[in-house]
């Protein structure tokens, strides 16, 4: 008994050992590379954010959606909202967005887990980690993000500015014209 005991744990502490490898292992050179993008990618926005409170004037591109069709999309006010955050401002960001407070929230903390990371030359799992990367959470956040466009946009409907907008966009417009080749580029 008392061998079967030893062997048993033996076992648990190589699966220990295991873990711990997996949980904390050296970054590749592709790694790396890959986490310096994703790292630039998300601590971009925080970046311009608190940037445009130093008085620096950053144009940004509209809304694609908005411009040519006279929808908003559901990213709808984010920038806005992260512009607020960085002022300090969380009601205004959360009347911008609802979602903003949080999404900057995910950025701010992968974009110091990544920093992290990259000083510590290892790869590092943690439990907010698993949950972001789970997909059944994702599916989750997006069917929320979608309910809480589409109350917007029916607010806007209710208003009479989505229809308004839309027939001021030059998709409608070239259709009430005539005018296909603003759209077809022909």
């Amino acid at each position: 008994m008392r061998i079967y005991l030893a062997i048993d744990s033996l076992n648990v502490s190589e699966i220990m050992l295991s873990r711990k490898q997996q949980l904390s292992r050296d970054l590749s050179p592709q790694d790396k590379k890959k986490k310096i993008i994703q790292l630039i990618l998300l601590a971009l926005p925080i970046l311009v954010s608190y940037l445009t409170n130093f008085g620096w004037k950053i144009t940004l591109p509209g809304c694609p959606l908005f411009h040519y069709l006279g929808i908003p999309c559901p990213g709808w006010g984010l920038t806005r909202s992260f512009y607020a955050i960085a002022q300090g401002n969380l009601l205004k960001s959360i009347n911008f967005h609802l979602f903003g407070p949080i999404l900057f929230t995910i950025f701010l903390s992968i974009s110091f887990h990544l920093m992290y990371e990259l000083v510590k030359n290892k790869k590092i799992s943690n439990a907010y980690l698993k949950i972001i990367k789970n997909s059944n959470y994702q599916i989750i956040f997006l069917w929320i993000l979608l309910g809480y466009h589409l109350t917007r946009l029916l607010n806007l409907w209710k208003t009479g500015q989505l229809s308004r907008s839309f027939l001021h966009s030059p998709v409608a417009q070239s259709i009430l014209t005539g005018h296909w080749s603003l759209i077809t580029g022909n």
